[in-house]
């Protein structure tokens, strides 16, 4: 089994709140973190910055579909974020706590 944090992004509070929620009520994800970000980016040929919030996200890749899917249809950015990063831990606990928390995809 693989596991992996995602990572997705929003100037909206309320946006990735919610989606957060609906990730973890489906069990689609471990965990949540939101953290207060000043970010910085080019868009279309132009500097852009904004107060924006970082979701990351614990879980199994075997889940990325599901989770890519949801957050599409809730998310208010024409171009958002959708980082993978694949992971293993020393911690055999860490991993199945995880295995235990995400549904089977």
């Amino acid at each position: 089994m693989e596991y992996c944090m995602l990572e997705t992004a929003s100037d909206n509070i309320d946006e990735i709140n919610e989606i957060a929620k609906e990730l973890l009520d489906k069990k689609l994800v471990a965990s949540c973190h939101i953290i207060e970000s000043n970010s910085n980016w080019n868009w279309n040929n132009e500097r852009e910055e904004a107060k924006e919030y970082l979701l990351q996200m614990k879980t199994k890749n075997n889940c990325l579909k599901e989770i890519y899917t949801l957050i599409k249809n809730k998310h208010s950015y024409e171009c958002f974020e959708f980082a993978i990063y694949n992971f293993t831990s020393v911690n055999e606990e860490y991993l199945n706590w995880i295995e235990k928390e995400v549904k089977n995809g």
